[in-house]
């Protein structure tokens, strides 16, 4: 469980690494071979951005995942810790796997996560897992603290570069890049961060890949609009935002609107 500091530094930076807690080194390992394997059967996707290994029914990018990402999803300590977050009700949204290859890995600009996200009203709490070291010389994440904090969506605009993961970045007058602070994680650790958060990542330039494995939650007193993504998708349509499959993990939808029924 995390402690009342952590739970208070989350509070007030929007973001927390547990310190008492990695990922059990069999659960490590396996998630390590499910990424060897996913890697080999979607050699045809690049490893930057990969949406929904958990999902049965592949979204739009086609991507063949398996059981194993759904349960590593959905372990019960992160579910502890992510209910002292954000409530007992937790719905699952979506789940990626940032590849950052060696020498080839994209940066990402500072952005936040929400734009288009069609959840109303907009709360998410993003689990972050390294399935590698991360540093600032291959890429880690890197955080605005407080930046959550107004509870609102700033102003982005669009950067044309194919060395990015995005192409929406935040416009500059909104923060202090002076203040930004690393994610240095050990393969194991885990972070939590609020979708308010503005956050981004530098390129890897080294021999070491820096995956990840991220986890989307909602509370379920949120409505997730179908409807909504898909008018989304139209501009993002890799993100498949009109058919994602929702999951009821815990508690119940508080919401009494979210269709447990599309994408599955």
């Amino acid at each position: 469980m995390l402690t009342a500091a952590e739970i208070e530094r989350f509070k007030r930076d929007g973001y927390v690494v547990p310190s008492g807690y990695r990922l059990p080194a069999p659960v490590l390992a396996r998630a390590k071979a499910d990424y060897e394997k996913l890697l080999t059967d979607n050699a045809g996707v690049a490893s930057d951005i990969m949406l929904g290994p958990h999902l049965s029914k592949r979204g739009a990018q086609g991507i063949k995942g398996g059981r194993g990402w759904l349960e590593l999803a959905t372990l019960p300590a992160l579910m502890d810790m992510a209910a002292q977050l954000m409530g007992p009700d937790i719905i699952l949204w979506g789940t990626t796997v940032f590849g950052k290859p060696p020498h080839s890995g994209k940066a990402t600009p500072w952005h936040q996560d929400g734009d288009y996200y069609p959840i109303k009203p907009l709360e998410t709490l993003t689990i972050w897992m390294a399935l590698d070291d991360a540093t600032p010389e291959n890429g880690c994440m890197r955080f605005i603290p407080g930046s959550h904090r107004d509870r609102k969506l700033y102003s982005h605009h669009w950067e044309d570069d194919p060395g990015l993961t995005i192409n929406l970045a935040c416009d500059e007058d909104h923060f202090d890049e002076s203040t930004a602070e690393d994610l240095v994680l050990q393969a194991g650790q885990v972070s939590f961060h609020d979708v308010y958060m503005i956050h981004g990542s530098g390129p890897n330039r080294t021999d070491r890949r820096r995956a990840g494995f991220v986890v989307r939650l909602m509370p379920a007193s949120s409505y997730y609009d179908h409807a909504l993504g898909a008018e989304f998708a139209k501009q993002h349509p890799a993100q498949d935002y009109g058919n994602r499959a929702l999951f009821l993990l815990r508690g119940q939808d508080r919401s009494g609107r979210n269709d447990f029924s599309i994408g599955h």
